[in-house]
């Protein structure tokens, strides 16, 4: 009995003895800066308790006037403390004991008992500290976290706030695997490892031997290899092995097999550390004429660039949600992502390293600033070298990652560093760029030029003996469910400095007039909404681009701007207030799918497949009017029924043009069906039918259901129909969310670019076209858990019906049904109704300008109250049909102002009014003018206002990139002040990427600016 239990101590102690501690739960935490909070005395007993990973930004309401702006998306950003006090357990003793940070948005400091353990400007980077001497002397340890992401914008985009991703704490033996001191690497069956070894005990030297064997993904050791050797103190021992595998199963995107390398240190024959190590067996070869080559296969990238935030979640993403966005764009087809413009979490490469899914791994944007308190302007110089070295040797070991990209958009000599510092921590992979210090570079990587017409025709020159890859192309832009039949170029067409392709309209006369605001009400020309038809760019479309990657040998492949839409910059495309982010995804803000996912999926998949576009409710085109229809497939031939009534069929075709089936179809309500076949025989189907008026909701679980765990998540799809069920495309509605048991909102959405309402916090989130996301977390391990959602239903401008419904649905998230017994009462003069009031049982009429309220009671418990307004001024409209598109320049009121204001007004100028610069010499106006195409020349326009006594004009200075291109630009008198305007061109250089444009007086007579445009 006493062996049996000495037995059960030993294996206690040896568990102890090397332990990997998640350490997210019950921190503390507040949302300002405050003095003394790294001290173990400090009271934090008012700060909020939560769990890891957070972020604060995405919890706070958006407001134009929050310092994060337009590039980052209008949230709140500021300083953050997080601290957490635990017990050191005896075990840790004489232990080597670490805290590890995956991800900290940014300029975070670190203590320990007071005690400053180090500084990480960088938010895109995981580090360590070695808490093992606190942990010797201490009973106690109090972390405390200080994040500073005050200074704004600290990036082009949204970045989040805090410790956004998982902490854990490292406990090891003295003699230890140092962090990231694995590194493998195959060649064939050849498997080559790199060991380094720590002693960090009191022993100068300790006999040690380091055992390395492989296990196959069913748990067999395949082989094993081991030495000895003297692990000394304070030095880096290194140890390199090479193994071999008969007959390895080899890693590639369609097959991702993974081994798990074993890497163990024994001392005195007992085992001290372990380390385990995925990897995949792969051989990846580069060839300028047919680009990359995976076990012998030409593989082509299908890729898209991502950030790291996923809409209402922001940069805390959930792993489950992490895994759900990389499946589904391998279920679209797509093969590789680009980390732009940084490392993502740990988690994502483990899961690219499952699903088998290609990664460009990029660590940086600039090299020098390129938003005003940016990395690369404050922290790069001093930095880049550590949080370079850091990424390379924590993400070396995965079998996803097939090449470095070390900048986007950017220039300087410090390239060359860059990639021969990548070289040294890893030189089985090569480097590549966005379009920054080409000529240091392995892999030549091009952003937006690479889609300006002529490109390819001298792409041997252009890669100039190296493998091309577009790393930043196609530009396309789409909302879900919004459509026009016009073509549309972001810089016009035709364009000197974009150089398009053609695209011709789909009709002569645009069918759709629906929008999101009225014309009149944009407060920017760039406001608008782009249409999912796949004819709205800068410089190619979609097709063409997957087209070009076929067919030319030397094009590598590409990575869309982007898979995701993505929150922030919402100025420089989108014209900022109230849109909030960038739509350039074939996936929406909240993992809904839109037109442009499907194309790409019959293009690049093989299950069989039809999409139908547009929708079948149009209730303001004219009957008869033709309205293109559109099937994506991927199968040999489509049919189209409408009305049960063939329409013939077409084969998909590989000129991009014709890689849909289009028919023209004139309208009238009914059914359209596609049907496609694989060698005569019908496949698949898609049906879809004209909607009536909204009248019912309906919810669905979109991935994975919930487990039985805490702090689980689900993705909930609110879906407006009508009475029959049927899809209701334009649905705008107001759900309301009950989480019933052990469960609670997360966060809610709904794909908007421009809904500015609280993501956290609120229990209701309106419709965009048709659609609602909610996300629901488990509050508990155990215990049934179900949703209740409602909403009051009608056309919120009553377009063709007056009609309103209340409706509920409850969808079992976890276990079993609760019992529901509902009662519905509603008021329609304004006032809270209570069950005294109308008892809802069918659908009635409602005028204009009247609010309905209703009351939802759950068993006997009032749960919620809904409301609902229908009124003329709210909701999505119907514009008077110009058909004409005003190419939008950069509005002044949106410049930084230096010795002038903003005057608003509402015409004659092109945004929400003008600026008026003081009468003083020096006043200027500074715009940030982002180049996704190459570097060049351009035609910079001023429109202008001014009309001086005694003088024909006025003088300014024009200044690009710092350096005065015009010191005297003449700007002649308008025909008064205020109410004409002129236009002045200049010739300016634009650099690739990012770029200032200032305009400053130099004479006392103050000049009104509009707006300026560059083309």
């Amino acid at each position: 009995m006493k062996f049996y239990k000495l037995i059960i101590l030993l294996f206690a102690i040896s568990v102890y003895s090397q332990q990997h501690i998640n350490f997210d739960k019950d921190w503390k935490f507040v949302q300002q800066d405050v003095t003394g909070a790294e001290q173990i005395n400090y009271k934090d007993t008012d700060w909020k308790t939560l769990n890891l990973p957070h972020d604060w930004s995405i919890e706070g309401e958006y407001d134009e006037s929050n310092p994060m702006g337009d590039k980052c998306g209008y949230l709140p950003a500021g300083f953050g403390w997080y601290r957490k006090t635990i017990t050191v357990p005896k075990e840790w003793k004489e232990k080597q004991v670490e805290i590890a940070f995956e991800g900290v948005f940014m300029n975070s400091t670190v203590w320990a008992n007071g005690i400053k353990l180090g500084n990480r400007p960088y938010g895109w980077i995981s580090f360590a500290y070695d808490i093992s001497e606190i942990a010797q002397k201490s009973d106690k340890i109090t972390f405390a976290v200080r994040v500073d992401n005050d200074k704004q914008p600290s990036a082009r985009w949204y970045t989040g706030s805090g410790i956004y991703s998982h902490t854990w704490i490292d406990v090891k033996n003295k003699v230890n695997i140092a962090r990231d001191g694995v590194f493998v690497r195959t060649e064939g069956n050849k498997v080559l490892v790199t060991t380094d070894i720590n002693n960090t005990g009191d022993s100068k030297k300790v006999r040690a031997t380091l055992r390395t064997s492989i296990v196959n993904a069913q748990g067999v050791k395949v082989v094993t290899t081991s030495e000895k050797l003297k692990a000394v103190n304070g030095v880096q021992n290194t140890i390199d092995h090479q193994l071999k595998i008969e007959n390895p199963k080899l890693w590639n995107p369609g097959a991702p097999y993974l081994y798990t390398l074993v890497s163990e240190v024994l001392v005195k024959g007992k085992v001290v550390d372990i380390v385990k190590t995925k990897f995949g067996v792969r051989d990846v070869k580069w060839v300028a004429e047919s680009g990359i080559w995976i076990n012998g296969k030409n593989v082509k990238l299908q890729g898209v660039c991502n950030h790291q935030d996923a809409g209402p979640l922001g940069a805390a993403v959930p792993d489950k949600i992490i895994r759900y966005r990389i499946q589904q764009l391998k279920d679209m087809g797509v093969n590789a992502i680009r980390t732009s413009h940084n490392p993502q979490t740990p988690i994502f490469y483990d899961i690219c390293d499952e699903l088998g899914m290609l990664v460009m791994d990029e660590i940086f944007d600039g090299w020098m600033e390129k938003a005003p308190e940016d990395y690369g302007g404050r922290f790069f110089d001093k930095w880049w070298k550590q949080d370079l070295t850091d990424w390379v040797k924590r993400d070396r070991n995965h079998p996803s990652v097939i090449i470095y990209s070390v900048g986007n958009e950017t220039k300087g000599e410090i390239g060359a560093e860059l990639v021969k510092t990548c070289h040294e921590l890893d030189n089985t992979r090569p480097v590549t760029s966005g379009h920054s210090g080409s000529e240091y570079m392995d892999v030549l990587g091009v952003n937006g030029h690479s889609e300006k017409k002529g490109f390819f025709d001298h792409i041997e020159e252009e890669q100039n003996g190296k493998v091309f890859i577009g790393t930043e192309n196609t530009h396309t832009w789409q909302v879900r469910g919004y459509y026009r039949t016009k073509t549309w170029f972001r810089d016009g067409y035709p364009s000197k400095k974009q150089k398009p392709y053609a695209l011709p309209d789909l009709t002569e006369k645009e069918v759709f007039t629906h929008d999101w605001i009225d014309e009149l009400n944009r407060t920017n020309h760039k406001q608008i909404f782009n249409s999912s038809y796949d004819n709205a760019m800068v410089r190619v479309s979609s097709r063409l681009n997957i087209a070009q990657i076929r067919d030319i040998p030397a094009y590598a492949g590409s990575f869309r701007w982007t898979g995701h839409d993505y929150i922030g910059e919402a100025g420089y495309v989108h014209g900022g207030w109230p849109f909030k982010a960038f739509m350039g995804g074939a996936i929406d803000l909240s993992n809904f799918e839109k037109d442009l996912y499907y194309l790409y999926q019959s293009q690049w998949t093989t299950k069989p497949m039809v999409h139908i576009l547009p929708h079948w409710t149009h209730p303001k085109v004219a009957l008869d009017t033709e309205i293109p229809v559109w099937v994506y497939s991927n199968c040999d031939e489509v049919e189209l029924f409408f009305n049960d009534k063939s329409l013939g069929k077409q084969k998909p075709d590989k000129e991009w043009l014709k890689m849909q089936c289009q028919w023209m179809v004139k309208w009238q309500p009914g059914t359209l069906k596609a049907v496609g076949y694989k060698n005569g025989k019908q496949i698949t189907e898609k049906v879809i039918r004209t909607a009536d008026v909204p009248s019912q909701i309906k919810l669905s679980v979109d991935g994975e259901s919930l487990e039985n765990k805490n702090n689980d998540i689900v993705q909930v799809r609110v879906t407006t129909t009508d009475a029959k069920g049927e899809f209701y495309p334009y649905g705008e509605n107001r759900t309301y969310f009950n989480v019933i048991g052990a469960g609670k909102i997360k966060a809610l959405g709904n794909g908007s670019p421009v809904d500015v309402e609280q993501h956290v916090g609120p229990d209701n989130r309106i419709a965009f076209y048709g659609l609602t996301r909610a996300f629901i977390e488990s509050t508990n391990a155990n215990g049934d858990i179900a949703l209740l959602a409602s909403c009051i239903l009608g056309e919120k401008k009553q377009i063709t019906s007056n009609k309103v419904s209340i409706d509920t649905d409850v969808l079992v998230l976890r276990g079993k049904k609760p019992k529901t017994d509902i009662q519905i009462y509603y008021t329609t003069d304004g006032t809270t109704p209570t069950r005294k009031s109308n008892l809802y049982t069918n659908s009635f009429e409602v005028p204009l300008e009247t609010t309905v309220k209703a009351l939802i009671v759950l068993n006997g418990k009032n749960v919620q109250v809904l409301e609902e307004r229908f009124s003329k001024k709210l909701g999505f409209t119907w514009n008077k049909n110009t058909g004409e598109r005003v190419i939008a320049g950069e509005q002044a009121e949106d410049a930084k102002i230096i010795k002038g204001k903003v005057i608003e007004k509402k015409t004659l100028v092109r945004g929400k009014g003008y600026v008026k610069l003081d009468n003083v010499v020096g006043a200027s106006l500074e715009w940030y003018q982002e180049n996704d195409g190459g570097a060049g020349e351009a035609d910079l326009f001023i429109r202008y206002s001014g009309k001086y006594n005694n003088a024909p004009g006025t003088y300014i200075k024009v200044i690009v990139n710092g350096k005065v291109v015009q010191n005297k630009l003449f700007l002649r008198n308008t025909r008064n002040t205020g109410n004409f305007w002129n236009k002045v061109k200049l010739p300016i250089q634009l650099e690739r990427g990012a770029n200032t444009i200032v305009l400053e007086t130099i004479e006392n007579k103050g000049v009104l600016i509009d707006e300026i445009l560059i083309n």
